[in-house]
């Protein structure tokens, strides 16, 4: 998989409640410069050409900035399938 991050489209973003931090969600497509997006199959993330109905399958990419780990470096955290499994 050749991400270049060229190519991600904001699908918008909600808020997230934290004690006492208002926190932004954003919510991205992500593909490579050869169209393939990111889908999960038998549990692992890849990437593929995803048409028709398979185009469902298409994994949003959840970024929300991670305040609590060094902050000087902008960590961030990434997850899947609604913000529920991270990425690492």
């Amino acid at each position: 998989l050749a991400l270049l991050f060229l190519c991600a489209e904001a699908e918008g973003f909600a808020l997230c409640n934290a004690p006492a931090l208002q926190t932004k969600v954003f919510q991205y497509r992500i593909w490579d410069v050869n169209q393939k997006s990111l889908y999960l199959r038998n549990d692992q993330l890849v990437a593929g050409h995803l048409q028709g109905a398979n185009a469902a399958l298409e994994e949003k990419v959840f970024w929300v900035p991670n305040r609590a780990f060094e902050p000087a470096r902008l960590p961030v955290i990434l997850a899947i399938q609604n913000g529920t499994r991270c990425l690492a």
